[in-house]
């Protein structure tokens, strides 16, 4: 009687394991893919400015992009003047957002 009560809580208890771990796989398969697909786009446009302490903004046909930068960028940021038309290359990260790869001035 003892054996017939452990059996079914065994099989149950493998059926969970087996089924976290296939979902852990899963999504770390999922992260690497979507990490690995990002491809860099380029913008030229017009830049603005600073629109906040990581984020520039720039004109393009009447529009204004606003572009997220990383710590590495501040000083390169620094030699741009509004007006200046620069050439952006940008991923778009897991949360949407144009993400600033490198940025140059156009001659």
């Amino acid at each position: 009687m003892k054996k017939i009560v452990v059996l079914p809580f065994l099989i149950l208890l493998l059926g969970i394991v087996l089924t976290a771990c296939g979902t852990a796989e899963q999504s770390l398969e999922e992260k690497e893919t979507s990490s690995s697909t990002s491809q860099t786009l380029k913008e030229t446009a017009n830049y603005v400015g600073m629109a906040d302490s990581h984020t520039i903004e720039v004109q393009k046909s009447n529009v204004t992009l606003s572009f997220e930068f990383t710590e590495n960028f501040n000083e390169v940021l620094n030699e741009f003047h509004p007006g200046d038309n620069v050439d952006i290359f940008y991923i778009l990260n897991d949360s949407g957002q144009k993400e600033i790869q490198e940025i140059k001035k156009v001659q």
